[in-house]
């Protein structure tokens, strides 16, 4: 259950249990685009609380505040940590195990810059998975998949969109594979694959070191090469890897092969 749910049903026992005694919650947006919440309940007979004062600031987009004295709280994040600013509340009144606030420095200066660095002339593709090993290996063999953009998303330097897109692939793992391609490649190879008779084939399954096809499932399953892996980081942790084969321009002729292999 997460806190927004513990939230609803603790005062749902509120309500029930102790209906005289009122308690005003509030939860609005600010105008930085982040959450504010605060709950007075200085009318109740809540006792024995700690005052507890927190504050974390990553980055404008990675931040939150948090103080409570007696029987007032108010907290303020941004607009990924309404969750998480309930599940501070419930834990003030304790209503909730410790809740841990998970560091996440995907906006830092260091990944970002590992991420856009010269890349003005790339496309940039971020993969999530669970596993650290997963992610060497990728950077080791190539990438594997069987439909490029369902695994992987697409992202731009700006602070909006690559925050949305990393609150909505997180839960994928906490490993990130940062894919790079020259947009050269693309101007490239884009005319002659639609000269194909084949017009579902994708650019990325023709930069490709292996395609292999299941028989089962009726479906391929293309490695993309590891040369347009430029690394990956790990979120939480902030730690960056680094691959030393890394040319998002990189060229085949095995490429025009792959393209006349769908003929």
């Amino acid at each position: 259950m997460n806190n927004f749910s513990r939230f609803e049903k603790w005062y749902s026992a509120h309500v029930i249990d102790n209906h005289k005694e009122k308690i005003t919650v509030k939860i609005k947006n600010s105008t930085d685009y982040g959450w504010e919440v605060s709950v007075d309940f200085r009318k109740t007979s809540y006792k024995h609380l700690k005052n507890l004062y927190e504050s974390k600031k990553i980055s404008n987009y990675n931040y939150y505040t948090v103080k409570a004295e007696g029987k007032e709280f108010i907290a303020k994040g941004d607009f990924t940590k309404l969750d998480f600013l309930l599940g501070k509340f419930l834990y003030y009144i304790g209503n909730s195990e410790i809740y841990d606030y998970e560091k996440d420095f995907f906006m830092s200066p260091d990944i970002q810059n590992f991420i856009f660095e010269d890349g003005d002339n790339d496309f940039i593709f971020l993969h999530y998975t669970p596993e650290e090993g997963t992610a060497r290996k990728i950077i080791e063999t190539g990438f594997r998949f069987i439909t490029f953009d369902k695994t992987t998303t697409k992202i731009r330097n700006d602070v909006i969109d690559l925050s949305y897109n990393h609150i909505i692939r997180k839960p994928f793992g906490k490993n990130v594979v940062v894919i790079r391609i020259s947009k050269k490649l693309y101007e490239k190879y884009l005319p002659l694959i639609n000269k194909n008779p084949n017009k579902f084939l994708k650019t990325e399954e023709v930069l490709i070191k292996e395609k292999k096809y299941n028989g089962e499932r009726e479906e391929f399953l293309y490695t993309l090469h590891n040369k347009y892996i430029k690394g990956f980081f790990n979120y939480t942790t902030g730690i960056i890897v680094k691959n030393p084969e890394f040319d998002s321009g990189f060229d085949s002729d095995n490429f025009i092969k792959n393209i006349n292999l769908n003929l």
